[in-house]
């Protein structure tokens, strides 16, 4: 069976077996780790993010401190992950400061007058 790693979901520890859950595809069983898949998934791409799941950052949503939101899942974020997602994801502010955006609309601007 070949993988796409642009589909892949999220991959959940089944003992010695992993399960592939695909974006619109069904899931697969597997005969890999978790740790066999860390090493073989790029690491700008997937991420661990509790003792059970690696999760594609592509698909990620949203996440807080507890859980990392997928499209129609919600993953429980283990107490030693928890900073693995900020360390990875670039988080932007939802209310920048006047300063910051000033410099951004400056940035904008000298782009579009070249």
């Amino acid at each position: 069976m070949k993988v796409d790693f642009r589909h892949i979901l999220y991959i959940e520890a089944r003992k010695n077996y992993t399960r592939l859950v695909l974006e619109e595809r069904p899931t697969a069983l597997v005969l890999v780790t978790l740790k066999q898949w860390e090493k073989l998934l790029p690491r700008d791409l997937f991420c661990r993010v509790h003792r059970g799941y690696i999760v594609s950052i592509d698909k990620i949503l949203s996440f807080d401190n507890k859980y990392v939101y997928l499209p129609g899942e919600k993953i429980t974020i283990g107490e030693q992950y928890r900073n693995a997602l900020p360390d990875v994801v670039t988080i932007l502010a939802n209310e920048p400061s006047r300063e910051s955006v000033r410099s951004v609309h400056k940035d904008v601007l000298s782009e579009l007058e070249v």
